[in-house]
C-alpha cells in the first residue's frame, strides 16, 4: 500500500496565508452595459478594414476584494464588435461592415490607485478573455451574408484577447470603465487570411450592493 504523507508545517504555512484572505474578501456582483468601436487586424481574401463601427456589450459581472488595494474580476459577456472593410470583387469595390457576436468570459486582476477615498476610486484592471463565437456577418448595400462557425468552417468556434482597463468606482457601487480589448487568435479558418479585432469601449457596471471602502 502506497503512504501518503502530508508536510504539517508547509500545510500549515498555507492555512495561514488562505485565513486573511478568506476572512478579508468581499464579493460582489451585477450588471455591465456598454458600448464600442472595433478595427481588425484583417485580410480576407484581399478585403482591408477600411475603419471603425460602433458595437455593443452586456453581461453580468462578478467581484472580490483581495485587500484593501487588489481585486479579481470576472464575468459572463455578450459582446458584438463591428468594423467597416473594402472589398474588391472584379473591377467593384464594395463597402461593407463586417461583424462578429460572441460570448465572453473575461478573468481580470485589478488594483485601486486611491484605495482611501470613500466617494471615488480609480482603478486599472488587466487580463485575459476567453470568447465563445455564435455569430458572424458581412453586410454590403445588396445582401447579408451568415458566416459559418465550427471546426471545419468559415471562422473558428472559440477565440483568446487580453484586455486592459481604467476608470473610476463612484458612490463604492458603480463602476466606469474604459476598456481595450486586444484579439490574440486568428478567428479565420481559412490560411493566408486574419481577422484579429481590436475594440475600445466604456461601459458601466451597477453593482446590487455597496462595496466596502477601507
Amino acid at each position: 500500500m502506497r503512504r501518503i504523507f502530508i508536510n504539517i508545517p508547509y500545510c500549515t504555512f498555507l492555512l495561514l496565508l488562505l485565513v486573511p484572505f478568506i476572512s478579508y474578501s468581499q464579493f460582489y456582483h451585477g450588471l455591465d452595459i456598454g458600448a464600442n468601436t472595433t478595427s481588425a487586424s484583417f485580410n480576407i481574401d484581399g478585403a482591408t478594414n477600411s475603419g471603425n463601427a460602433t458595437g455593443f456589450t452586456i453581461g453580468y459581472v462578478f467581484e472580490r476584494d483581495v485587500s484593501d488595494v487588489i481585486f479579481v474580476r470576472f464575468g459572463v459577456s455578450f459582446n458584438r464588435r463591428t468594423f467597416k472593410v473594402n472589398t474588391i470583387r472584379g473591377i467593384t469595390i464594395y463597402n461593407e461592415k463586417w461583424s462578429s457576436d460572441a460570448i465572453e468570459i473575461p478573468v481580470n486582476l485589478g488594483y485601486y490607485l486611491n484605495f482611501n477615498r470613500r466617494n471615488f476610486q480609480f482603478f486599472i484592471d488587466a487580463g485575459f478573455n476567453i470568447a465563445y463565437n455564435n455569430r458572424a456577418v458581412t453586410k454590403n448595400d445588396n445582401e447579408t451574408i451568415f458566416l459559418n462557425i465550427g471546426k471545419d468552417a468559415d471562422i473558428k468556434r472559440t477565440a483568446y484577447g487580453a484586455n486592459v482597463s481604467f476608470g473610476l468606482l463612484v458612490k463604492k457601487r458603480i463602476k466606469v470603465r474604459l476598456n481595450y480589448y486586444y484579439g490574440l487568435s486568428n478567428i479565420s479558418n481559412t490560411n493566408g487570411n486574419t481577422w484579429k479585432n481590436r475594440t475600445i469601449g466604456i461601459s458601466i457596471n451597477y453593482f446590487l450592493k455597496e462595496k466596502e471602502v477601507y
